[in-house]
């Protein structure tokens, strides 16, 4: 799995590392150590880097070593999006293997911000930006949710401002320019999709529409996005939540019909047809109505049949859905009758009840029920010991 994610973020790297580009052109760092091709592709690295689209910026990275083995704006590159914590070894191994005296003058500035401890790093990037006041790279270097200096940034570097009027775009939707406007921020969202043609800015204006509730346009934005490379795509746990929001009713109805059908298996004893609402790694946690200690179920549980039941319906179902959209809680009632084993009293059962289920590889399954007898009501009787 390790070298097929390998091999497709280089196929992405070099397959998009010209045809994405930038409608400028752009360069982060003017001068590299890289030739002539390398630098080119290295440059589109660090443009799809600053969006934040690091698969892609690895695997086009990686495509300028293929050009050439020592251009260090790719190797940096590299170690950057290795990883977020420059404490871990990834990343410091990487720069560790680097030739700082091959690296040309603005990419050992790059490399001394990016070795520099959380104390000094303020210090090497003031550094950096004296020595190299035009650079779009050092003068980017700036507080994340900065959002006045991501503005300035649009009007000192225009050619480089895809990233920085995404960020924009956040700002006017969020109100950090005075009142919070959507078409401004999906103004400043075209503009940085016309700059930079990538997957992150799809996922921005995605994200937009969902703030406005409007699920399909933020479906559709989010498609874009994932259409770049699915496999292994950042954006698809977008793209389902925002399918299951615009499919919300149907997908309520569904986990409805499923706790029924599941009920009906659990109370007849049918462990095959249980089995399909339950994970084989998640055993089903139950908290019976007889008040008990809870029981853990698996698909090869074996129900005690202590009663016999005469009726049994579930009526009232509600579905509640986390924000993600990966779980849902339902709460119902149930209500029947049963004869106790040994007896010919028939019973009258009335509870109401809460059920758990969480959307995993293989569909929806359900981890968690809790049943409890209604006020002055019966649930089941206690199990016999």
């Amino acid at each position: 799995m390790r070298k097929s994610i390998l091999l497709l973020a280089v196929f992405i790297g070099m397959s998009t590392a010209f045809a994405q580009g930038t409608a400028s052109g752009a360069k982060w760092i003017k001068k590299t150590s890289c030739n002539k091709k390398a630098a080119l592709v290295a440059n589109q690295a660090m443009e799809s880097m600053m969006n934040l689209e690091y698969l892609i910026a690895y695997g086009q990275a990686q495509a300028a070593l293929l050009l050439d083995p020592d251009c260090g704006c790719a190797q940096l590159t590299i170690a950057k999006v290795s990883s977020g914590n420059k404490e871990w070894g990834s990343r410091k191994s990487k720069l560790s293997a680097i030739d700082r005296n091959a690296l040309s003058q603005e990419e050992k500035g790059w490399y001394d911000v990016l070795t520099a401890s959380n104390e000094d790093y303020e210090n090497e990037v003031n550094k950096a930006k004296s020595k190299f006041p035009k650079s779009p790279l050092f003068n980017y270097l700036f507080k994340p949710f900065d959002f006045k200096a991501h503005k300035k940034f649009t009007e000192d570097f225009p050619n480089n401002a895809a990233s920085a009027y995404n960020m924009v775009s956040y700002g006017y939707a969020r109100g950090e320019y005075g009142a919070a406007s959507y078409e401004k921020a999906m103004e400043a969202a075209n503009t940085s999709a016309a700059l930079h043609n990538g997957p992150n800015v799809y996922d921005s204006k995605a994200e937009h529409a969902f703030e406005q509730g409007n699920y399909k346009e933020a479906l559709q934005y989010q498609r874009k996005a994932v259409d770049f490379a699915i496999f292994a795509s950042p954006y698809w746990e977008g793209a389902k939540k925002y399918y299951y929001l615009v499919n919300k009713e149907k997908i309520a109805e569904r986990l409805i019909k499923d706790q029924k059908e599941m009920q009906d298996a659990m109370t007849n004893g049918d462990a095959k047809k249980f089995a399909k609402y339950i994970d084989a790694n998640i055993p089903l946690v139950v908290g019976s109505s007889n008040l008990e200690p809870f029981d853990v179920l698996d698909a090869t549980f074996k129900l005690t049949a202590a009663v016999t039941w005469k009726s049994f319906e579930l009526y009232d179902s509600k579905v509640h859905f986390s924000p993600d959209m990966n779980t849902a809680v339902i709460t119902y009632y149930a209500k029947g009758a049963y004869v106790v084993k040994g007896t010919d009293t028939e019973v009258a059962y009335n509870t109401r009840a809460s059920s758990v289920w969480v959307d995993t590889d293989n569909g929806w399954k359900n981890i968690h029920q809790n049943w409890a007898p209604q006020k002055n009501a019966q649930g089941i009787p206690p199990v016999s010991k």
